[in-house]
């Protein structure tokens, strides 16, 4: 079971910048061929004044800055217990290559469900640039817990 204690719990932010290879990188991996996430010319040629990241990229970003797998060994959870349950992400304004982000990390909840049989970690992460907030994610992490007839 994890201790509420953790609710709470914030990671200092950090400053990553957003540079064209890891995007174009990240694009190979999930399949992405449409060259405008990483070509400028393919940008403006779709009348965008510059690249915009795809909208899942963020969680490459979020890793950089305090992985999941950090905070759970910060919890004293193995990670061979968890399970990516969900995540989801608000965007309040476009991300492009070049942009810096300031990331940070809380603990929002955490909550137990079949008799504390599975634990449940709700991580919201903030995405900032010049102190304006561009995205907000939110993720569950699922534990399993080990029982007594184990």
């Amino acid at each position: 079971m994890i201790d509420r204690q953790w609710i709470g719990f914030a990671t200092a932010p950090s400053t990553i910048a957003i540079d064209r290879w890891h995007v174009r990188l990240f694009c190979q991996a999930i399949g992405e061929t449409n060259a405008v996430h990483w070509d400028e010319a393919a940008a403006r040629g779709t009348g965008l004044a510059a690249c915009p990241v795809p909208p899942t990229f963020l969680k490459a970003i979020e890793t950089e800055h305090y992985t999941s797998a950090a905070l759970l060994r910060k919890l004293g959870v193995p990670v061979r217990s968890v399970l990516h349950a969900e995540q989801s992400f608000e965007y309040l304004a476009p991300v492009h290559v070049g942009d810096a982000l300031e990331v940070s990390r809380v603990i929002a909840d955490t909550f137990e469900k079949r008799d504390g049989a599975l634990s449940f970690i709700v991580v919201d992460t903030h995405f900032r640039r010049s102190e304006a907030t561009v995205c907000t994610s939110r993720q569950t992490i699922v534990v399993r817990n080990r029982q007594e007839s184990e």
